[in-house]
């Protein structure tokens, strides 16, 4: 019988602080509304929309010629109000701010969608009047497009596993397979509709096999075993979408784990 497990590793919004304001941001792991005295967000902007780029051909007749096209990089604006009763105050609420914000590539998500994680960098901060009560920018340019939850695990035991629909609405492979054969085994594949991953390699029963989907690279007991890995095995490609079926060759105990896109 097909034993499985679902786990939602979401962050808990009810945690929030209830001073923070609606859209207050995190930023590496720190709340700007918490930390810096003075400090109050007030309106996020570039999280609901997108842009699109479209490579064309000119045509001698009307128009041009679709050739292909591509989502660009998300801008999203954050406005705040900084309050301050000197200018020594000012100035170690501004340090703060720029301690915090000067990080590259960081996970940031916001207090009304905790469950949406944007990775970013902030390109400036630009204030308005440079006074002790002034209001501020914070530009940051997220170079993928998508946010996404934080990590789902699916894990139990059989030879399948069904993702739910837990809204994968988007092209995206899992981040994760880790597979244990209850038995010895020659080879093993690990298929999702007409795509596949097949290790021709003997596997012995409950040896660890990691696949790994952002490396590129499959692992068994911590010695990578790419070379035996298929050349028309689809580890670039295994995209997953609500109501598809992974399936393995043998029986034995899985845990895959994946993180949901968002537009």
């Amino acid at each position: 019988m097909v034993m499985y497990g679902f786990t939602n590793l979401d962050i808990n919004p009810s945690i929030n602080s209830p001073t923070r304001p609606v859209e207050a941001i995190n930023y590496g792991g720190h709340w700007l509304d918490d930390e810096i005295t003075g400090y109050t967000t007030l309106v996020v902007s570039g999280r609901y929309t997108f842009s699109r780029k479209i490579n064309d051909a000119d045509l001698t007749g009307d128009g041009n010629m679709y050739l292909s096209s591509k989502l660009e990089r998300r801008v999203i604006e954050v406005k705040f109000l900084i309050k301050t009763e000197s200018i020594v105050e000012y100035n170690r609420q501004m340090e703060q701010l720029n301690i915090i914000l000067s990080k590259p590539h960081q996970r940031l998500y916001f207090a009304d969608y905790p469950e949406a994680v944007y990775t970013g960098t902030v390109t400036e901060i630009k204030m308005e009047n440079d006074i002790l009560n002034d209001v501020g920018t914070i530009t940051i340019e997220c170079s993928d497009p998508f946010a996404y939850s934080n990590d789902q695990i699916a894990s139990g035991t059989g030879n399948s596993f069904q993702f739910p629909n837990t809204g994968i609405n988007y092209g995206q492979t899992p981040e994760t397979i880790i597979f244990n054969p209850s038995a010895d085994i020659g080879s093993l594949t690990v298929s999702n509709g007409d795509k596949k991953i097949e290790i021709n390699q003997g596997i012995t029963a409950n040896a660890k096999v990691l696949i790994d989907f952002n490396a590129l690279d499959v692992v068994i007991n911590e010695v990578s075993t790419l070379m035996n890995v298929t050349l028309d095995s689809n580890l670039g490609d295994f995209y997953i979408k609500d109501g598809d079926t992974i399936r393995f060759s043998t029986n034995g105990k899985y845990e895959i784990r994946y993180r949901v896109k968002k537009l």
